[in-house]
């Protein structure tokens, strides 16, 4: 038989499931934001291909090693290498 205790424990699963996915969304959307915040105070030209394939990536691992390659290239297509 189902409790009340058992709706509780499936709601707080389901809410913090939902938050970790939130907390994830925001890191990410911040990471981008710094790659292209760092590329423009150095000054290089960002081409449409590159802004895109940074907004599309979603890892948090990935854009971290951007952000701290942004901050050493000479040039955008390094960043991807």
């Amino acid at each position: 038989m189902t409790t009340i205790q058992d709706f509780d424990y499936l709601g707080e699963k389901y809410f913090s499931h939902w938050l970790a996915k939130g907390e994830v969304k925001g890191e990410v959307k911040g990471e981008i934001k710094s790659i292209f915040a760092v590329l423009d105070a150095r000054g290089l030209k960002i081409s449409g291909d590159a802004r895109e394939r940074i907004r599309r990536c979603d890892d948090p691992d990935q854009l971290d090693a951007w952000v701290r390659k942004a901050a050493v290239i000479t040039t955008v297509d390094e960043l991807f290498d």
